[in-house]
């Protein structure tokens, strides 16, 4: 099964989120492959090509090229919520990602002060200093956490071998303004049944962030197993989430 289209610039769109509102979008990431360090059976794009946590340099834009690119599509007039990293697969795998947050964030306060900036991230990268440092620059850092076991993870996210669930909780308990995004799905692979999900909801509670933000997918997945969530199941689970564990919940599906 085929996903869709490869971001083919830096700067993309607007287009109209369903959490961000009218979200411009930077992609630091090569537009002719799909560059991550994830290969999550239910990714909209293609199949990670470049599965890796140090892409090669020659590949990637710079930061000239990225912050040139931003300054002209602040300066143009248009309507727009967020400005938002996200992209080709994981924006904080970019060796200069920190050096583009700061010029980003003081481009988007000159031109466009009543705008937000906001990250997409599975968190891979979070332990970081230099990463950690970034996201706290940034208004929105929606931090993925699909799985609250590493069974699970390694089944729905397929990390590169370096990558483990328990770092990565370790890392996003350092993020003062932390917010969650999770995918929820079912099937032969499910984050939504038995201990996997009694498992995700421990970490939640664990970690209690700002807010979380859980949907399933929309489109077309590689992965001829995967199996979408219900909008009901998806409220049911946000307000159990909200009500019986304390934690700020929202679900999201396209009409």
């Amino acid at each position: 099964m085929s996903g869709i289209s490869l971001q083919s610039k830096i700067v993309y769109g607007p287009i109209f989120s369903r959490r961000l509102g009218r979200s411009l979008g930077i992609n630091l990431l090569p537009t002719k492959i799909k560059t991550c360090s994830f290969d999550c059976v239910y990714c909209q794009y293609n199949i990670t090509t470049d599965w890796t946590l140090l892409p090669d340099r020659e590949c990637l834009t710079t930061p000239d090229e990225v912050l040139s690119t931003v300054e002209k599509a602040l300066q143009k007039p248009r309507s727009m919520d967020f400005l938002t990293f996200s992209g080709n697969g994981e924006p904080t795998i970019h060796p200069d990602f920190l050096e583009i947050v700061k010029g980003v964030r003081e481009l988007l306060d000159q031109y466009r002060p009543d705008a937000n900036l906001a990250l997409l991230s599975n968190s891979t990268m979070v332990t970081s200093p230099e990463v950690q440092e970034a996201i706290r620059l940034i208004d929105a850092p929606m931090m993925k956490l699909d799985a609250g076991d590493d069974i699970t993870f390694q089944a729905i996210n397929q990390p590169v071998e370096e990558i483990h669930l328990d770092e990565i909780v370790m890392g996003l308990r350092e993020i003062p303004h932390l917010m969650i995004q999770s995918v929820l799905i079912d099937g032969k692979v499910s984050n939504v049944r038995g201990e996997a999900y009694q498992a995700w909801k421990k970490v939640l509670v664990d970690l209690h962030p700002q807010t979380i933000h859980i949907y399933s997918t929309e489109r077309p997945t590689m992965c001829a197993d995967v199996v979408r969530v219900s909008p009901p199941r998806l409220s049911e689970i946000a307000a159990e989430l909200t009500e019986k564990l304390n934690l700020k919940a929202q679900a999201f599906w396209r009409e």
